[in-house]
């Protein structure tokens, strides 16, 4: 049963319990029926999936809860050496957490431990009231805001183990703008791969099995959502698309280079796959004009993000 299905019979089976329950046991009812939906944790591994796309080993799923909002799910694992540093990747809605498994295996080879990251409303995070089988956010921030909270209460970064924040896709616009509000010793950098750069959003379909993405992520994720349904959100509701652009322009309109800022800000890294048009690779580069101590990287493709990922954090924990 999806999350959306299992929110709406709950409603409904208190209304029902309700008529035979007191007025302060039915009150107590309705309140648990209006929580903020949870993540999905129990992910199958689709039979025949490539060992490399596996889940690593030690590799656990949880939920946090932030402030009002549903469920964020996160997933975490360590290498088996004491990490250096740890990293931190905002999933792109267009792909479930799963997809980045490779990458994550990746980042451990290098010896970082890794977090992955769903913003309520998307992939197996938790979902909103009626929020129904798309993509959804209330507000531009609200991403944002559970990633600081997380990052703050779960992943507790220190300077001697500092977090590096990766976002892909549309993700990279709230990695990139947590650039700007977290000023900490304990956040070694910010890194936005193949950022979402304004414009049209497509709206996408309803999944259906036949229907293969041709991305690389894609055809990851739908392996996937062919054994775990509750991760098939493929629609993006015209209120995501609508916050999304908000959040994009909010970034965009910032010119933080010439800010007199108290503490030195943490590097940022914009990687552009090479197969990008020229119209979105000068996007992005006037973006990461805007952006302070930032730099523009090409990039393979997302079999290599990886092994990028690993190479900046090096060269940024060299510098400490």
């Amino acid at each position: 049963m999806s999350p959306f299905a299992f929110s709406r019979t709950l409603r409904f089976t208190a209304l029902a319990l309700c008529v035979a329950a007191s007025v302060l046991s039915c009150d107590k009812i309705k309140d648990a029926a209006k929580q903020p939906g949870q993540a999905f944790l129990d992910s199958q591994i689709p039979p025949g999936l490539s060992p490399q796309y596996f889940p690593p080993q030690g590799f656990v799923w949880g939920a946090y809860r932030p402030k009002n909002l549903p469920e964020v799910r996160y997933g975490v694992a360590s290498p088996p050496v004491n990490p250096r540093a740890q990293v931190l990747i905002l999933a792109d809605p267009d792909y479930p957490a799963e997809s980045y498994f490779e990458v994550m295996r990746q980042l451990l080879e290098a010896g970082y431990g890794v977090w992955l990251f769903e913003a309520p409303g998307q992939g197996g995070a938790g979902r909103y009231m009626l929020q129904n089988d798309a993509v959804f956010a209330a507000g531009a921030k609200d991403a944002q805001v559970a990633a600081t909270g997380f990052i703050n209460e779960i992943v507790k970064p220190t300077p001697d183990k500092p977090l590096f924040v990766v976002g892909t896709g549309y993700s990279a616009v709230n990695s990139l703008a947590l650039s700007t509000v977290l000023k900490s010793d304990a956040v070694g950098g910010f890194v936005g791969y193949d950022p979402y750069v304004g414009g049209d959003i497509t709206k996408g379909t309803v999944w259906h099995r036949e229907d293969v993405p041709k991305s690389y992520w894609g055809q990851i994720g739908q392996n996937w959502q062919m054994s775990n349904p509750d991760l098939r959100l493929r629609v993006k509701s015209d209120n995501w698309q609508k916050q999304i652009k908000k959040a994009y322009t909010d970034l965009n309109g910032l010119h933080l280079p010439v800010v007199a800022l108290k503490r030195k800000p943490a590097s940022v890294l914009v990687i552009a796959p090479k197969s990008d048009s020229t119209s979105e690779a000068n996007a992005a580069s006037n973006l990461c004009a805007r952006l302070p101590r930032c730099r523009m990287t090409p990039n393979e493709g997302p079999q290599a993000l990886g092994k990028d990922l690993a190479a900046f954090i090096k060269d940024e924990l060299a510098k400490v």
